[in-house]
């Protein structure tokens, strides 16, 4: 194959793909016209770039002539948009200079079409055939210049000069690197294609035009940048990640020092009867016949509950942990029974009647089962805040697991007063709570970990009265 069209091709789908990429980025986030601009510079140096090589292969004068024709309109589409691109992207262009060398070229490219011949030459006469150093022949024209292309020589100098003055301005005021970057790669292109192309139209250079291989700078640095911004983007998505994790830990942290006098008081039962057992132990010790039985049932009933307060600490040092949250598998029920477990006596004390109906043959999920249970017990202890003003007699709360759709449905229902219509919409966004004393953070945390685990969590009000609210995990597979 030829090495002509080779190296001219792949020039124009490098152009090609960074029009394409822009263009994407464009689609995702129109209010940003740089990226429109630059697709368009990417399209029309791939354009250039093959009406470059349509020109080094044809042997036919008129072909040419018409080529040139529409090679100066794929230069005009790229100088142009560029010219807005550095008042987009840079925000320190002088907009007198820009509209200036838009009317100078605008003028340039209506000469193009409405004169005889067109902006480069007035006649083409005849093409030259060259050879290669490697062997290979190509065209280049012989005719007589057009004075009217000075209007293009000044409109791309003024190009020159005016990229120049808006990277300086914003080097010096943000010391902005991808300025400089983006900067110099235009001032590249300028001065690479506009010293070498009036050369080549003069005669005195005897190489191929190569526009669209100077506007390589361009893509080059263009696509350094969006190697940096997606360096950036994962460094921010691992330090966003841990400050979820952190704000996680915090909630939690926070969640447990509310219930500290129910977690208080389920700690305290176990160690009590502890403390009331071995004084009896020790009481029949001190007798001259100490019944044996006796002792042995006593020293039973300390080891049961001194398993039940190391099992308590044990799971509040589960949920206060800070480490990094890991996935497994394990039964719904069994979490919840665990959570239940810590606010059991303080519901109690509350006159709160706490029901729970597990589903049977309940399928494991796949998740993080402290952040599951964090989730459980923030919507038990709102359900019991719902109801300490609420003026209703009876207080009660029902937790229900079940299959719905091939998914865990774990819901927790209160006999309160309900959503209030104000707040209902923006129930799970950050800072939204029914209470002044509170923060509203606990909702929205527990929205973002059943999403992340491909859940989904819901509230709504119960006819009956009380808000019911239920949340969804993918079984595991």
């Amino acid at each position: 194959m030829s090495p002509l069209v080779v190296a001219w091709s792949m020039c124009a789908s490098a152009c090609l793909m960074l029009g394409l990429m822009h263009l994407l980025f464009w689609f995702r986030d129109r209010k940003v016209s740089a990226y429109l601009l630059s697709a368009l510079m990417g399209f029309s140096a791939a354009a250039s770039a093959l009406l470059e090589l349509a020109m080094l292969t044809t042997e036919s004068v008129q072909l040419y002539s018409e080529l040139l024709l529409w090679g100066n309109l794929a230069i005009f589409m790229i100088l142009v948009p560029m010219v807005w691109f550095v008042d987009q992207y840079f925000q320190t262009g002088r907009p007198w200079l820009a509209i200036t060398i838009t009317l100078l070229w605008s003028i340039g490219i209506l000469i193009n079409f409405l004169l005889p011949g067109n902006l480069t030459f007035e006649h083409v006469t005849e093409l030259k055939r060259l050879t290669s150093f490697w062997g290979e022949q190509f065209s280049l024209p012989v005719g007589e210049l057009n004075p009217w292309r000075l209007l293009a020589d000044i409109a791309s100098l003024l190009i020159l000069v005016y990229t120049l003055d808006a990277t300086l301005q914003l080097w010096r005021r943000d010391r902005n690197k991808r300025a400089l970057i983006v900067g110099e790669s235009i001032v590249i292109f300028i001065l690479l294609a506009g010293i070498h192309t009036p050369l080549v139209d003069a005669g005195v250079v005897a190489t191929p035009y190569m526009i669209s291989f100077s506007f390589l700078a361009i893509v080059f640095a263009l696509s350094y940048q969006v190697v940096v911004d997606a360096v950036k983007v994962s460094s921010y998505e691992q330090e966003l990640q841990q400050t979820r994790r952190n704000l996680d830990h915090y909630a939690r942290v926070n969640l447990m020092g509310e219930c500290t006098t129910m977690l208080a008081h389920e700690l305290n039962q176990p160690l009590t009867a502890i403390l009331s057992n071995a004084q009896a132990a020790r009481r029949y010790l001190a007798s001259e016949t100490p019944e044996m039985d006796e002792i042995h049932e006593i020293l039973d009933d300390i080891v049961r509950d001194d398993k039940r307060a190391s099992g308590i600490i044990h799971g509040l040092r589960s949920m206060l942990q800070k480490e990094e949250v890991i996935r497994q598998r394990f039964d719904v029920n069994t979490a919840a029974r665990e959570v239940i477990g810590i606010l059991d006596s303080e519901f109690r004390e509350k006159d709160i009647e706490l029901t729970a109906e597990y589903a049977t043959d309940l399928p494991s999920v796949y998740a993080g089962r402290i952040e599951i249970q964090q989730v459980i017990l923030n919507l038990l202890v709102n359900a019991a805040r719902a109801m300490e003003n609420s003026g209703n007699e009876s207080r009660k709360i029902s937790l229900r697991t079940r299959i719905v759709d091939s998914e865990v449905q774990v819901e927790v229902q209160d006999s309160g007063p309900g959503i209030t219509a104000e707040i209902h919409d923006s129930l799970f966004n950050t800072f939204v709570s029914d209470r002044e004393d509170r923060l509203g953070m606990g909702l929205a945390i527990c929205e973002r970990i059943i999403e992340a685990y491909g859940g989904s969590i819901r509230a709504d009000n119960v006819e009956a009265g009380g808000a019911l609210f239920s949340f969804t995990l993918p079984l595991d597979q």
